[in-house]
């Protein structure tokens, strides 16, 4: 454990559409209204399987409609979502550094340069692709594993163990203890 105060964890992330797409659908869907539109595409799904007899042509069209929705059209719309967001978003034109140690990640692009303490995030969660840092319950840092490699992916996640142990940050996904 001493050994990790000491630890620095540094990187860069030049974010992606394909990496901002992950965590709007990572967001969208570990939420209610992400888990309610997929049991209703299911739930249509499987009322169309096992009654599409007995049902009548409008409600095979609102089920069919209700089953695009959620499983073609809400993941296209996001996408595109995705895709807006990477181009007009200036910060995302160049890489942003991060350095995290056991006082909190600082983030820097250019001249410009800001530290967060760990206490001061909300939440951090990891997926199998990502470590999402979040500040809000809806703004989060990504920090793609592809582009962080192996070895400071392990020891983030260490650092992001030992330096939230004390503090309100909430720990999810394959960081939960």
């Amino acid at each position: 454990e001493c050994a990790m105060e000491e630890k620095e964890v540094s990187f860069s992330v030049q974010m992606t559409v394909k990496e901002l797409y992950r965590f709007i659908m990572y967001h969208a869907y570990h939420k209610f209204s992400g888990i309610f539109g997929i049991l209703l595409a299911v739930f249509a799904a499987i009322a169309l399987a096992t009654s599409y007899e007995q049902l009548t042509e409008q409600t095979r069209a609102v089920l069919i409609l209700v089953m695009i929705w959620f499983i073609v059209l809400d993941p296209v719309i996001l996408y595109s979502r995705a895709r807006g967001q990477v181009k007009r978003n200036k910060a995302y034109k160049q890489p942003l550094n991060y350095k995290a140690d056991a006082n909190g990640i600082t983030i820097s692009q250019e001249e410009q340069q800001q530290m967060v303490e760990w206490e001061k995030f909300f939440k951090v969660v990891e997926t199998k692709q990502q470590f999402l840092v979040y500040t809000t319950p809806v703004s989060a840092f990504i920090f793609p594993k592809s582009q962080m490699g192996e070895e400071d992916s392990r020891n983030f996640h260490e650092l992001v163990l030992v330096s939230t142990k004390d503090t309100r940050v909430q720990l999810k996904g394959m960081l939960k203890k």
